[in-house]
């Protein structure tokens, strides 16, 4: 009997024993470049764009405060990036995976040098509201001419 009630304890110690829940770790963002258009522009005339393509699987790319700088746009002939705000692109406390694609207005450009071109590149990243970046992608080059 006392083997029954032994066996019996130890049947109902088991089975209330669950695996605590598991919390994701936060992971970054990955991005991709899709385009950069056009190739080449003039001076203070003419836009670029380009698009990048995101993946993140917390679902967290984007803050509702204007303050919060989640894309950096490094011009290749300059020292420091440029930041932009993101709206957010899932509903706050939402955790899912998330893809799609960004189109980025690239601030009007001209040529910093006395030449009549100058080619450029932009390295960018995202960040996701844990504070992860996603790696740096670089886009192709474009040609600035004077006009």
């Amino acid at each position: 009997m006392r083997n029954m009630l032994f066996l019996f304890f130890l049947v109902v110690l088991w089975s209330s024993c669950t695996e605590k829940e598991r919390v994701p770790a936060p992971a970054p963002p990955a991005i991709g470049i899709i385009s950069i258009t056009p190739d080449s522009i003039l001076q203070f005339q003419d836009s670029a764009f380009v698009t990048i393509q995101y993946e993140d699987v917390n679902g967290d790319v984007g803050s509702s405060d204007p303050d919060a700088k989640d894309l950096e746009v490094k011009d290749s002939r300059l020292a420091q990036p440029d930041l932009y705000s993101i709206q957010p692109l899932t509903p706050d406390a939402i955790e899912l995976f998330i893809h799609g694609q960004i189109k980025i207005k690239l601030p009007t450009l001209f040529i910093l040098g006395n030449g009549d071109y100058e080619t450029v590149t932009f390295s960018i990243r995202l960040r996701d509201q844990s504070g992860e970046w996603s790696q740096t992608v670089t886009t192709d080059p474009i040609v600035i001419k004077r006009q």
